[in-house]
Formats: C-alpha cells, sequence, structure tokens
C-alpha cells in the first residue's frame, strides 16, 4: 500500500510540475500564447479590412482540418505519454546541472588553486549569468539538434518529431525518450558548466535574472510565442531579428519536407547559432508553401507503439551496416 501511495505522490508532483507557473505548460505560457494568437488574428484581419468575432478567432486558431487531423491525435497521445507518464524516469537518467557545476569548481579548484571571488556590481554579474545561461542553453540545443540531423542512427529517432504532419502545441511533446534524454543531458552539461566557471570565478550564489523561476530571457520567449513554433501561424522575423530569434515561421520551415529547407534553423529561441554555423534560413514575411511531415515516410509513424519501438530498429541498422562496412584501403583513404 505504501508503494501505491508513493506511486501516487509521484505522479501527482509531475502533473503538477507539468501545469506550475514557470512550466512551458503553465497559465503564463499558454495566456501568453493565447494572446499572441489573438494579435496575430487582430493584425490579419485589419490588413485584409475583414470583420472581427470569437467565431471566427476560434475558427481560425483553432481550425477543424488540424484540430480533429489523426496527427493532432497522436499529438496528444505523446503528450500524455512522455509528460505525464514516464517524465519521472526521465529525471532519474538526467545529469543534474548542479552536479555539473560542483564538478567543474572542483577541476577548477584542484587545477588553479583556490582564490579570493571578484567583487563586481551584482546587477552586472546577473545579466552576465543570464546572458551566459541563454547562450549555453542554445548552444546545446543546437548542437544536439545539430547532431540528431546529420547522423542516421540518430536522425531515426528524431523522424518521430518530424513526422507530424501539422503543427500544434501538443507537437513539442512528440519526440521519442533517446532524444528527449539526449537534449536534457546536454543542456544540463552545458549551463552547469557554465555556472561552475562563474561560481569559481564570483563566489557561490551565481544566478541569473528569473521570472517565473526561469531565466528571463527564456521565460519571456516561452510566454509569448514560444508555443506558436508548432502552429499553422506564419509568424515570421526577418532582416536582423531574424538572424538572432527564432520565429514562429523559423521552426515551421524546419518541418517543411522540401529539401530546400532541410537541417535549417536548429535552434531553439535563438538563432545566432545557426547564423554562426551556417544552418540559418530566414523566412520569407509573406507565408511560403510548405508540407510538413517526412515525405513518404509519414504512413510508418502513425501509431504510438511503432513510433517507440521501431527507431530502435532502423537505427541499429544504420550502426550494423557501418560496422560491416569496408575499411578504406589506402588507394581510396580520404586525404
Amino acid at each position: 500500500m505504501s508503494q501505491l501511495a508513493w506511486l501516487w505522490d509521484v505522479s501527482l508532483s509531475h502533473i503538477y510540475g507539468i501545469f506550475s507557473l514557470g512550466s512551458p505548460y503553465g497559465l503564463p505560457a499558454l495566456s501568453g500564447a493565447f494572446v499572441c494568437s489573438l494579435l496575430f488574428y487582430l493584425h490579419r484581419r485589419m490588413r485584409q479590412h475583414r470583420a472581427v468575432g470569437f467565431r471566427d478567432f476560434v475558427h481560425a486558431i483553432f481550425p477543424a482540418r488540424i484540430v480533429g487531423h489523426p496527427s493532432t491525435l497522436l499529438d496528444m497521445r505523446f503528450w500524455i505519454v512522455n509528460g505525464l507518464v514516464i517524465a519521472s524516469a526521465y529525471s532519474l537518467l538526467c545529469v543534474g546541472g548542479l552536479t555539473c557545476r560542483d564538478g567543474v569548481v572542483a577541476v577548477l579548484t584542484k587545477g588553479f588553486g583556490e582564490h579570493a571571488p571578484l567583487i563586481w556590481p551584482t546587477w552586472i554579474v546577473l545579466s552576465l549569468a543570464t546572458m551566459l545561461q541563454l547562450l549555453a542553453y542554445e548552444l546545446a540545443y543546437w548542437f544536439g539538434h545539430y547532431l540528431f540531423h546529420r547522423y542516421a542512427f540518430l536522425w531515426e529517432f528524431h523522424k518521430v518529431h518530424h513526422s507530424a504532419e501539422v503543427m500544434t502545441t501538443f507537437t513539442e511533446l512528440r519526440q521519442h525518450p533517446i532524444e528527449i534524454l539526449a537534449f536534457v543531458n546536454l543542456i544540463a552539461i552545458a549551463t552547469g558548466s557554465v555556472f561552475g566557471v562563474m561560481t569559481y570565478v564570483f563566489g557561490p550564489g551565481v544566478e541569473p535574472y528569473t521570472l517565473l523561476n526561469s531565466n528571463i530571457a527564456l521565460m519571456i520567449f516561452l510566454i509569448t510565442y514560444g508555443h506558436l513554433r508548432h502552429s499553422h501561424m506564419w509568424i515570421a522575423f526577418t532582416g536582423l531579428p531574424g538572424k538572432l530569434l527564432q520565429s514562429p515561421a523559423h521552426h515551421q520551415l524546419h518541418h517543411s519536407d522540401n529539401p530546400l529547407h532541410w537541417d535549417k534553423n536548429l535552434g531553439f529561441a535563438l538563432a545566432c547559432w545557426d547564423w554562426l554555423f551556417g544552418t540559418l534560413y530566414i523566412p520569407q514575411k509573406t507565408r511560403e508553401e510548405i508540407t510538413f511531415g517526412v515525405g513518404a515516410e509519414n504512413p510508418d509513424f502513425r501509431t504510438l507503439t511503432g513510433d517507440f519501438v521501431m527507431p530502435f530498429v532502423r537505427s541499429a541498422g544504420h550502426i550494423a551496416r557501418w560496422i560491416r562496412a569496408p575499411a578504406p584501403t589506402a588507394a581510396t583513404s580520404p586525404k
């Protein structure tokens, strides 16, 4: 009985965490997405000189062709499984950012010795921590995303996310567990390392400016247009903003099955790493005609069980072929 009670408590805590104020699915984030959707609707209607109405707004933001699409229903099942059922398993298999921070501090102390913390104005330290944490988070996200696009045995797992044929908020958690674990650990290592260096330099207590207990910059992204990345609303940043920030249109192009858009816009909130590493594709102000999904392979990704199991099979096939591949001879070895 005690084990059932413990399981119930753990389940409730994860459900609470998903809908807490600082969560991507908390009230502030969902309210912000709703407000941005309303502004988008009003702006488009005014440009078209058309009347506005509540019913028309609901139909425009939640079109039946998307809400009732089989891909959306599968997204919702992924959301339940990844967000509610096995969230605790993910936490057990993740490297903690605090562990990485303490490890970096220990290594630096052993290598360079202890020293008196630098005394800088608090606002400078907080601003620096906010910016460096954001950049580290984004670099880790970009790097992990690049790996899952670059290598075929990893692409088989990431392909699950790209198999969505329509975009909704639920598409965010249409991810294979292997991908979730990889991204969470990479981000923890990157951000933990940044705070390890800053703790060594400035002493304990270094933290960023926060909003709802998260980095203020990332939280502003989440409570405004972050959820609209996976939507049908074409909101495009161009010019310099399009080189620095990921607009919803940036990410919608990332999901396109057009080869012109493949492996582009790999960042989360920022586009600066894509700009630096040559993976940036800035969208046009007017909607570009794109089709979501993985083309002819779409029918292979229409069941939850298949999406969880088959990537292991396909990935193992890529690894087996790589192992069996003959070593290059001296005449054909790359120079």
